[in-house]
């Protein structure tokens, strides 16, 4: 049976968005870095402050290029020795190789535990290490772009076996955490930066220094903008649905491309894309297949995102109507 969907994907998205589903995270695997300096190591590499993490509590994290670009996405969990990371499957490997090259002398070990990934949308009660998402709560030490955020209460348990509760595919969390603006690795390119994402909200410390890629993030937030920036586009035909890769219109001009689409169980068919900063509000539409629609933007990343240059506004930039 596909892990994408076991039934119906709409009624799937309610129950797991209800807290009546639990969703299999077979697209991520658990990286586990033990040892006593092994907190005080990750946070030396990536963009959180992890130190005061106590057992039990969890954060996310990113490590970046030296130019600042996002590689990898770490969902940390501290235990009492060691750092559980849940990342991506397709880079799992990649982070674990990049993690053994950088141990030297410090007294960490890296392996690769057998654990099942249960996400859900409320509080289960389980006896297992809980990764709790903060993308929709309050910026701590960094800064939110968004003017407001869907609320998204998603955590994610590490378990032996599964719960005895119904499963939602994996097309129900793709759906929810789209609706959400809620990013993940999946919809980064070899360009993208944290602030294009509000991806500084959770996961950069802005007054931790010394990571790789710090001092490219602190130059476009305190002295510019990011080039693009991240919206939910809402279809107007509600029975089409985008793909990823396909290009984001302002009349005639591509300005951007999906990276996520899905079809809400109450919004009908949405997308996440990356546009140009200076794309404006209206008029937008979406190239599938040979046709093109009309789709109404929601802004999660304003075009103003970045802060001390206080710029005006581009010309380009209207809010209603063409140039």
């Amino acid at each position: 049976m596909s892990n994408q969907h076991f039934g119906n994907p709409l009624a799937e998205q309610r129950k797991l968005a209800e807290g009546n589903a639990i969703v299999l995270r077979e697209d991520q695997s658990v990286i586990e870095v033990k040892g006593e300096e092994a907190k005080k190591w990750l946070h030396s590499l990536t963009s959180q402050n992890i130190l005061n993490l106590a057992p039990g509590e969890s954060t996310e994290s990113l490590l970046l290029t030296p130019t600042g670009h996002i590689e990898f996405q770490l969902k940390i969990i501290a235990t009492e020795d060691s750092c559980l990371i849940i990342t991506s499957s397709v880079s799992s490997e990649a982070l674990r190789l990049w993690l053994s090259k950088m141990v030297f002398r410090t007294k960490v070990a890296i392996t690769e535990p057998e654990f099942l990934i249960v996400g859900a949308f409320k509080d289960l009660e389980l006896d297992a290490p809980c990764w709790v998402d903060g993308f929709s709560g309050e910026a701590k030490g960094s800064v939110q772009y968004a003017a407001e955020r869907a609320d998204f209460p998603y955590r994610e348990y590490l378990v032996a076996k599964l719960p005895d509760i119904e499963r939602a595919g994996l097309m129900a969390f793709e759906a929810l955490r789209i609706a959400a603006g809620r990013p993940e690795l999946s919809d980064i390119d070899d360009k993208s930066l944290p602030h294009e994402f509000d991806w500084l909200a959770s996961a950069v410390h802005l007054s931790k220094g010394c990571y790789r890629g710090q001092e490219s993030v602190a130059k476009i937030h305190n002295l510019g903008h990011p080039p693009r920036r991240l919206i939910i586009l809402h279809l107007e035909q509600g029975d089409v649905l985008a793909n990823p890769g396909e290009a984001v219109f302002y009349g005639d001009k591509e300005v951007g491309k999906v990276v996520a689409a899905s079809l809400h169980y109450e919004i009908g068919s949405i997308a996440l894309a990356l546009v140009s900063r200076v794309t404006p509000y209206l008029d937008l539409s979406i190239a599938v297949g040979e046709n093109r629609y009309q789709a109404t933007q929601q802004v999660l990343v304003p075009h103003d995102a970045g802060k001390a240059a206080n710029l005006p506004r581009p010309a380009a930039f209207k809010l209603s109507g063409r140039k």
